[in-house]
């Protein structure tokens, strides 16, 4: 298939007119320049944007005649094509990632940086093959969708129907969701829908997003958006499953969820100890409260063990004890010598002073 940007450059050559061919490029970034407005161009030239507007007009009307149109048709069908593998619809961002395929080989293609001039223009002319395309329609962003392009207008109402559907399941389980179990979920409401069409129609929702480790919720989760280092720590420690000292949980903020703005020692222990959803359990090791472990000193542990088991022997004590702090056993013996809490009973056991 015939390369869509330079396909687009020589069907620009065609327009006689060099102002009119110009604006038609700056408006859709072809001309090395990000997409401009039609006030950047009016001033460039003097006119009113009115008049820049009436002359991109003119160029997209020699752009829509049938024998240009039949040499975009070509790579219209192939991009029909990729729509209708996702449901007919599918993110601007994404389709455009997609498709710059078409202008640039797999093996390059994956050496080269996202915002690469090459690929920029290569989405610049996608966008007008687009635009100058039917049944293309671009969808204009909204509160809860990215913008989109579509070739069917009722996959909008398909795509609100999908979301509703995970977000009244996020709504009955705070529960985070891989492809697959996410693909269970919206087939139970609408089970005629593809895997890559129920894709498009998340990816193109804000209200749905997928977090660094592959997992769907709620865009305003902390589990999916955190917001600072208090629910960095929070997702790391809920995807480890397992109690971790502040320095460590430290690294693995940075290793796993990169930020511009690097996560520090001192901050992370910082914020652990105010925030309710961690408790210390060792020296410097926290765990998640949810997990079962409770805030507090040994002291109060062993209290808490008391009141709700009743008096116990020092083994069964140490046992229990250890299943909620990362303590050394002796630790818990000298607690228990405190006399104003506990008393030691006849028969050996201890029970609560």
């Amino acid at each position: 298939m015939e390369n869509p940007y330079n396909l687009v450059s020589e069907l620009l050559e065609g327009i006689n007119n060099r102002r009119t061919r110009d604006v038609i490029a700056r408006r859709f970034g072809l001309s090395g320049d990000s997409a401009q407005t039609l006030q950047e161009i009016g001033e460039q030239y003097n006119i009113t944007r009115e008049r820049v507007r009436q002359i991109e007009k003119n160029g997209l009307d020699y752009l829509v005649q049938s024998k240009i149109q039949s040499r975009l048709k070509p790579v219209q069908d192939e991009i029909f094509s990729y729509f209708k593998d996702y449901g007919d619809m599918r993110r601007e961002e994404k389709a455009f990632d997609d498709l710059v395929c078409y202008c640039v080989p797999a093996s390059k293609l994956a050496q080269m940086q996202k915002n690469s001039q090459e690929l920029a223009l290569c989405r610049s002319a996608l966008n007008l093959i687009l635009t100058l395309g039917q049944p293309f329609e671009r969808i204009p962003e909204t509160d809860q969708f990215y913008p989109a392009w579509t070739i069917n207008k009722n996959s909008l109402k398909t795509a609100k129907r999908t979301v509703d559907s995970a977000i009244k399941y996020f709504g009955k389980n705070h529960q985070l969701l891989k492809d697959a179990e996410l693909f269970q979920v919206i087939k139970k409401s609408l089970p005629d829908i593809s895997d890559k069409a129920a894709l498009s129609y998340i990816d193109v929702s804000k209200l749905i997003e997928k977090n660094n480790f592959g997992e769907f919720g709620p865009a305003d989760w902390p589990e999916i958006s955190p917001r600072g280092v208090r629910d960095k720590a929070y997702l790391i420690l809920k995807k480890e499953g397992q109690p971790f000292h502040f320095s460590e949980v430290t690294n693995l903020i940075n290793q796993q969820l990169p930020d511009p703005r690097q996560a520090y020692v001192q901050t992370v222990h910082n914020e652990l100890i105010k925030d309710p959803r961690f408790v210390l359990i060792g020296r410097g090791i926290y765990a998640l409260g949810e997990w079962g472990y409770e805030p507090g000193t040994v002291v109060d542990v062993i209290s808490q063990i008391l009141k709700k088991e009743g008096p116990l022997s020092k083994e069964d004590i140490v046992k229990k004890v250890l299943a909620k702090r990362l303590i050394k056993e002796n630790t818990i013996l000298i607690n228990l010598q405190n006399k104003k809490s506990f008393k030691k009973l006849e028969d050996g056991r201890f029970a609560i002073a």
